[in-house]
């Protein structure tokens, strides 16, 4: 019997048992199938159907028009969520030149505000999950509501819960665990003593500095300044948003006008501190009768007029 040398019975094998052309057109006609069928049950109205033939068909051979297909069949079943999240995929994987972009764009930007979005930093964590599901994407879009996110570091799994509202990007990281213990704080035997407070005569004589009633005059007018500016820019970011709308400006005006929030929030609590302390904490004895506050100190702020219009 003719022996063959071990190389070439080795080069026979893979040769037999490698995926060739044959298996390539096998796959890519499956998937072809599994396309028609998603067209025909889209066409029958049969939108859940046709999302799950869509995405099997991307599962077999990877195609754009399959995704985005799934993602416009799953939002008209009603599924919302997975529609924005294929359609996201889509818009990541897609190439630039790819003639559903336009319609891509045009889907996400009408789930967004129906939509929040969850992006994870997972700081080296493992097994990293949303609602008990594997995370595969940084930012992932979820229904309003309460939600969770965990990972795992070594043997420890950290969890955090966080809710969502419509139309807002939360971000969460996973930070490793703290050491046991080390937060904990020591109290025993040498903790200071509380100094004796002064009989009620001397409580009447004291008060607050006047130069701490000039100080928060200033930080308030600090901060109304930078409220002003961001009001300013919120306004600009708006009419950007009008001129071309896109999700990222979306985004980013949205933030701009979380940020105004904030700061007429700052400016606010600034002023009205200042006019309390102005009027009933501070020891105006010894000052000309023209150093006292004005009665109206707490008109100072007022917040409203750096208010940013429109909303995003």
């Amino acid at each position: 019997m003719r022996r063959f040398p071990p190389l070439v019975l080795v080069c026979a094998v893979l040769a037999l048992t490698a995926p060739g052309p044959v298996a390539a057109q096998d796959s890519k006609t499956e998937a072809a199938q599994r396309f028609k069928e998603g067209e025909k049950a889209f066409k029958r109205h049969e939108y859940a159907a046709a999302a799950k033939a869509f995405e099997e068909a991307h599962a077999i051979a990877p195609h754009p028009a399959a995704l985005f297909n799934a993602a416009t069949a799953h939002q008209k079943a009603g599924d919302l969520v997975r529609a924005a999240n294929l359609c996201a995929r889509y818009l990541r994987d897609a190439p630039e030149d790819d003639s559903r972009r336009e319609k891509a764009n045009a889907l996400i930007g009408e789930l967004m505000p129906k939509l929040g979005r969850i992006q994870v930093k997972d700081r080296g964590a493992k097994n990293v999950e949303l609602d008990g599901k594997a995370v595969d994407a940084e930012t992932t879009y979820v229904d309003p509501g309460d939600h969770s996110v965990s990972g795992e570091f070594g043997d420890k799994t950290v969890q955090r819960k966080l809710t969502v509202v419509a139309g807002s990007l939360v971000k969460v990281a996973l930070d490793p665990p703290k050491r046991e213990g080390a937060a904990l704080e020591e109290e025993g035997d040498d903790a200071p003593e509380k100094a004796p407070e002064p009989d009620a005569t001397q409580k009447a004589d004291k008060g607050l500095s006047p130069t701490l009633f000039y100080v928060g005059l200033g930080v308030t007018a600090v901060v109304g300044g930078v409220t002003l500016w961001s009001g300013l820019d919120t306004n600009k970011a708006r009419d950007e948003y009008d001129a071309d709308p896109t999700p990222e400006g979306l985004d980013e005006g949205r933030a701009k006008q979380s940020r105004t929030n904030l700061l007429l929030g700052a400016t606010a609590v600034a002023g009205v501190g200042t006019a309390v302390v102005g009027l009933f904490l501070t020891n105006w004895k010894g000052k000309p009768k023209s150093a006292p506050p004005p009665a109206d100190a707490g008109l100072l702020v007022g917040p409203g007029f750096v208010g940013a219009r429109g909303r995003f």
